[in-house]
């Protein structure tokens, strides 16, 4: 088993306040929200994290931040020394952090300090949603910008929710049969590029999130159900990772 290791660093992206297309009215970077103070305690956390994982051999990379604002020179400001904290903790490791879909590439400021570049990707979904053949385009032409990076990339989450028991024909949205398609569409993008040497779906199964619009009863991207019973995605993620998809 291979782990990546990552600080508790989320929500640092105001962009994502109140969900994907959200917006709290605030500033991510600013004396009155994330400022000094924070990165002073940021700092002493991937201290901490290293210090207390760096024996564990299935730790691979070390992430120092989970979906944060990195499209701003604030941005680039706050994170670029935590990345010097991190090798200095640990010089024999990648260190990281995860990419949300607001700053894709070309417009990432943080992603220059990564050894490898971890992405979530929701081509499919939030994006070109319903309508894959779209989705596909547009998430080949961000991987190409990404590929010329010359790093590694590890797709860190990618899926669509899906509710277990649903089916429809041609799929669409929401059914066991469309989170399937996402699947294969992103799997096609993957396999394309030798750059991405992995891929982590997102979900393992559905779980409880607070209510809203853009949930129903919690987060459904699972590929099994809360109780962790598989959906159509289950068995072919199966036959894909043990190499017998047709």
């Amino acid at each position: 088993m291979l782990v990546i290791d990552e600080t508790p660093a989320v929500g640092m992206n105001m962009g994502l306040g109140g969900g994907i297309f959200g917006a709290q009215g605030y500033t991510t970077f600013s004396e009155e929200t994330i400022n000094g103070e924070t990165q002073k305690v940021h700092t002493q956390v991937i201290r901490d994290l290293i210090a207390r994982d760096k024996n564990h051999p299935s730790v691979i990379i070390w992430s120092i931040a989970n979906e944060p604002e990195s499209e701003t020179e604030a941005a680039e400001n706050y994170f670029r020394p935590l990345f010097d904290v991190a090798r200095d903790a640990d010089p024999t490791r990648p260190v990281s952090f995860v990419n949300v879909m607001l700053a894709p590439c070309g417009a990432c400021r943080v992603s220059q300090y990564s050894d490898v570049l971890l992405l979530n990707r929701y081509y499919g979904w939030y994006v070109d949603t319903g309508d894959l053949a779209a989705a596909e385009r547009h998430w080949r032409e961000e991987m190409e910008g990404w590929a010329s990076e010359n790093k590694p990339i590890i797709i860190t989450e990618y899926g669509a929710d899906t509710m277990p028991g649903l089916h429809q024909t041609p799929a669409q949205p929401w059914s066991e049969e469309y989170q399937v398609e996402v699947l294969k569409m992103n799997e096609r993008v993957f396999d394309s590029f030798d750059a991405v040497i992995g891929e982590q779906i997102w979900n393992f199964a559905d779980f409880a999130t607070t209510s809203g619009i853009m949930r129903v009863g919690g987060n459904r991207k699972g590929i099994f159900t809360r109780d962790r019973q598989p959906k159509m995605a289950a068995f072919h993620l199966r036959r894909r990772w043990r190499g017998t998809e047709q």
